[in-house]
């Protein structure tokens, strides 16, 4: 090969390179002019989303003082187990702890829990609610007490979830009264799902007895010892109506006695150190 054809190789070499090189920087610009054009289009949506629709309808209370705006609240607290279709389309104020949460989309399904009764609470965007509201909504914790404002609303289906099966609250304004820790010692739905030795769904999820016992305030809000301490009220309550009604009276006699009940080595066993020397004089007792 001569030094002509080497020549014109590398120049073709040469225009090969040039004009791929013309296109990976074509294709660069248009890459940056998209990336520019998206992130003009999300400053564009960060603009509109900045105006909150919503300021000033959720957060979190300080602490509640028997203030002037307090007292000034225009609506009324309701209880859960008093929501029935018959207040459909009224704003009620419910105060309860957070007992389930599910955000999709732009919605926020909760589940608030006052003792035995449930009631589902939508959380939808809208003219009055903001994307900002939905994601507060959603991120908080469970067992947190909160306050819902909301519009009673009837459902076309029977929520099987919630005690009140007929009505729905749509949320307008949702406060953290008292804000629960964002990981829990055990889980409601946990301590309260019966345990099953063949559980088709797999779960297999038990809370041990010890952990009951060590989060007891926990414990207790599950829906079987509401209904045992329910029904030891009500036996302890028909045994006193029916004395009082035979005459008798009721008295406490004091349980604080003279001197302690129990202690010492009844309870707590005793032990003594023996000293080595001790034990030199004597080593055949130990």
């Amino acid at each position: 090969m001569g030094e002509e054809d080497k020549l014109e190789d590398v120049e073709a070499g040469a225009d090969t390179k040039s004009k791929k090189a013309l296109k990976k920087a074509a294709k660069d610009a248009e890459k940056a002019a998209k990336k520019e054009a998206r992130k003009s289009a999300g400053q564009g949506e960060g603009d509109k989303e900045e105006t909150d629709v919503s300021e000033g309808k959720y957060g979190t209370f300080g602490l509640i003082r028997s203030s002037d705006e307090d007292k000034n609240r225009k609506t009324s607290f309701t209880h859960i187990k008093d929501l029935c279709p018959s207040i459909t389309n009224q704003v009620v104020l419910v105060r309860g702890r957070l007992h389930t949460s599910r955000a999709k989309g732009k919605q926020c399904f909760m589940v608030l829990r006052q003792q035995q009764f449930t009631v589902q609470c939508l959380v939808n965007v809208s003219d009055t609610v903001s994307k900002q509201m939905v994601k507060f909504a959603s991120n908080i914790n469970k067992e947190t007490i909160i306050d819902v404002i909301g519009l009673v609303s009837s459902v076309p289906k029977e929520i099987e979830a919630c005690s009140q099966k007929l009505v729905e609250i749509h949320v307008q304004e949702i406060w953290i009264v008292s804000e629960a820790k964002s990981q829990l010692p055990l889980l409601i739905e946990d301590a309260a799902r019966p345990v099953k030795d063949d559980d088709q769904e797999g779960l297999n999820i038990k809370v041990n007895q010890d952990t009951r016992l060590d989060n007891r305030i926990l414990d207790l809000r599950t829906p079987a010892n509401q209904a045992i301490f329910r029904l030891e009220a009500g036996v302890c309550r028909l045994f006193r109506d029916i004395l009082t009604d035979k005459g008798f009276v009721e008295i406490h006699t004091p349980k604080i006695i003279s001197a302690a009940s129990e202690g010492g080595a009844n309870v707590f066993t005793v032990s003594y150190f023996k000293s080595s020397a001790y034990l030199a004089q004597s080593p055949q007792l130990y």
